[in-house]
């Protein structure tokens, strides 16, 4: 009989010690952690950098296009570009001269326009005067007012220390001063200013030509041969 109850306890013993056991705190078991697909990868440093290159090198691409399409300039048919005619200068600005005669005549290949000079009493040398020869947008005289003169394209010729008048007030030139020629390429010439001793011509010419301007002595002449079909 108390071999039995020893038994029985020690059954019960064990029984308790498996219940305890059962009953204890459990070790977490954790789950392996995964990679988190491609939201990391969706922009390597790579792509970053090469795209932003790229946005920062088309805007300049495109503002060189623009650039150039606007510094561009298409001359009209039978023209040569304003640029293409360079101002011409000459004579000497203590020169003084008066102004006597005007010609202009078709020559093969050219228009001539002729400037011809005399003696002057105003104080200074004898020669041709200081001018300028030049494409212009408008002419205009003392007033201000722009000068209408016929043609597509026009040039001025400005002498310095020259007039139609002498300093006694007698005229040095009687010709016309607007004059509308036959001439294929010259349309019109008109005086435009002559006052204190500045001389302005206006020149009207079909189309856009670039002269050759020739000085030359006995007489003074100033000559312009604007090129023209032969």
């Amino acid at each position: 009989m108390f071999g039995r109850l020893i038994l029985y306890g020690a059954l019960a013993l064990a029984i308790g010690i498996v219940v305890v056991s059962a009953c204890g705190p459990q070790p977490e078991t954790q789950a392996s952690p995964t990679p988190r697909p491609s939201a990391s990868r969706s922009v390597s440093p790579s792509a970053g950098p090469s795209a932003s290159a790229t946005s920062s090198v088309r805007p300049s691409a495109s503002a060189g296009a623009s650039a150039s399409a606007s510094a561009t300039v298409v001359p009209s048919s039978g023209s040569s570009p304003a640029a293409a005619c360079p101002r011409s200068t000459g004579g000497n600005a203590t020169n003084q001269a008066q102004l006597i005669a005007v010609r202009v005549a078709h020559q093969p290949g050219f228009d001539r326009l002729v400037f011809e000079f005399g003696q002057s009493t105003a104080p200074g040398p004898f020669g041709i005067p200081a001018y300028t020869v030049e494409a212009a947008s408008s002419l205009s005289g003392p007033s201000g007012q722009p000068v209408a003169i016929s043609g597509n394209a026009l040039f001025g010729a400005r002498f310095q220390n020259a007039s139609t008048q002498n300093p006694n007030g007698t005229p040095s030139y009687t010709g016309s001063t607007d004059m509308k020629p036959t001439t294929p390429l010259i349309k019109q010439i008109k005086l435009v200013e002559d006052f204190e001793r500045v001389l302005l011509w206006g020149t009207g010419l079909d189309h856009l030509a670039c002269p050759k301007v020739t000085e030359l002595a006995g007489p003074f002449r100033l000559v312009l041969d604007f090129p023209t079909p032969p």
